[in-house]
């Protein structure tokens, strides 16, 4: 299914996706994107989670799942039953990936483990996201997005110093963990072509957590001291953070001694820029709380528009807080053409933050249908439609 720009970097890859939730579908999502034939495995009874997480169309569908699900096609197959588990291996003998997110040892108890399925296809491809990864005391244990956060620290930084540890309002480490897969995919695609050979490519959200931590890590094992809660602050930088205005918060980054000048200049404070105790960044770190309380006071006099208007006059990097409406009329979401149709019923979703040659791929497939595709993909497997028909009415297709 070849797309512009990019879309064609994978056309004739086949990728047999075994993946559920967010982590797993937003890897092979992004392979559908370049141009790989995605086939979406399910079981009849109900498909991917994401197809009941809240809030649901009038239709029942989740917007949750298309965000993660667009180019593919979707079958639906009972892999608890034996004539299942055969469909999956005949798909994967024909597939140049297989990307799954079951927690370790399901998929090798059904015969559809690594081992198994390179067997029968040695230039396979085989990616594994998991929760704590492949090895080690917690290879076991279930996850999710914000009990990985938990787990690694990123919620014990995150919300205000006086509250509660808080979670990323956003999937981060599931999103970012699906972005890791998908480099580790190209790499093994890319050493298949010198060598011929396949091979296990292994990644998980705790990994991918650490991987977020990296300069908080760094500056623990440096310095001994535990980062805490800031809440939209900064614990490098000052001023690097949100204030309240007449009518909303605005967001100040004043990254530098010339930026916090100029800030100074704009907001009419120039008595700071000569103050000792802001002299430098790590002044004016040591002293933020005065920092903050003089710059609150005065940024309070005006409406965040005004504000936002004179410091980016200045060249100072400022934003209003928006809402996620907020982002969806902003004109640079427009210019950027970031808002992207999948199929023909209206479902608008961000598409994929890239271009070349300045041309963003286009979804060529909505969402699919739990099992919308199991027909199509059986007959191309070489199933006879009385074969098909034989495994429906046994309930190992739907």
């Amino acid at each position: 299914m070849p797309l512009s720009g990019f879309g064609d970097a994978l056309a004739g890859v086949r990728v047999a996706d075994l993946t559920r939730n967010l982590a797993g579908p937003f890897c092979t999502m992004v392979l559908g994107e370049l141009g790989a034939d995605v086939v979406k495995i399910e079981s009849p009874h109900g498909g991917d989670d994401t197809r009941a997480w809240a809030p649901l169309t009038e239709d029942g569908e989740s917007p949750m799942f298309w965000s993660a699900n667009r180019n593919k096609r979707s079958i639906a197959v009972d892999l608890d039953a034996p004539e299942g588990v055969a469909v999956v291996r005949d798909l994967v003998r024909r597939s140049d990936v297989v990307v799954e997110s079951f927690r370790p040892g399901a998929l090798d108890r059904r015969g559809l483990g690594y081992e198994d399925l390179a067997a029968a296809n040695p230039g396979l491809i085989h990616c594994s996201i998991s929760a704590f990864g492949a090895v080690g005391p917690r290879r076991d244990e279930p996850g999710y997005d914000p009990v990985i956060q938990a787990a690694t620290g990123i919620m014990g930084i995150t919300g205000e110093p006086d509250g509660p540890p808080a979670r990323l309002g956003v999937g981060a480490v599931d999103l970012g963990a699906g972005v890791w897969a998908v480099v580790g995919v190209l790499l093994a695609l890319g050493r298949r072509e010198r060598t011929g050979r396949g091979c296990r490519v292994d990644t998980s959200l705790f990994e991918l957590g650490a991987w977020w931590l990296s300069y908080h890590v760094a500056c623990f094992l440096a310095t001994g001291i535990e980062p805490t809660r800031h809440g939209s602050a900064s614990p490098a930088i000052a001023p690097y953070e949100a204030f309240a205005t007449q009518d909303g918060m605005l967001f100040v980054a004043a990254g530098n001694d010339n930026l916090f000048r100029t800030l100074c200049d704009a907001l009419e404070v120039a008595q700071l820029i000569d103050d000792p105790r802001f002299a430098t960044n790590a002044l004016r770190v040591e002293n933020v709380a005065a920092l903050r309380a003089i710059l609150a006071e005065r940024l309070r006099t005006r409406p965040a528009g005004e504000w936002e208007e004179l410091l980016k006059a200045r060249g100072v990097p400022c934003s209003r807080v928006a809402s996620v409406g907020d982002f969806t009329r902003d004109p640079q979401t427009a210019a950027l053409e970031l808002l992207v149709q999948a199929g023909d019923d209206g479902r608008t979703l961000v598409g994929t933050p890239l271009r070349v040659d300045g041309v963003r791929p286009r979804p060529q497939l909505a969402p699919p249908r739990l099992g919308e595709h199991t027909d199509a993909v059986l007959a191309e497997l070489g199933r006879l439609p009385e074969q098909i028909a034989a495994l429906r009415s046994q309930g190992v297709i739907g």
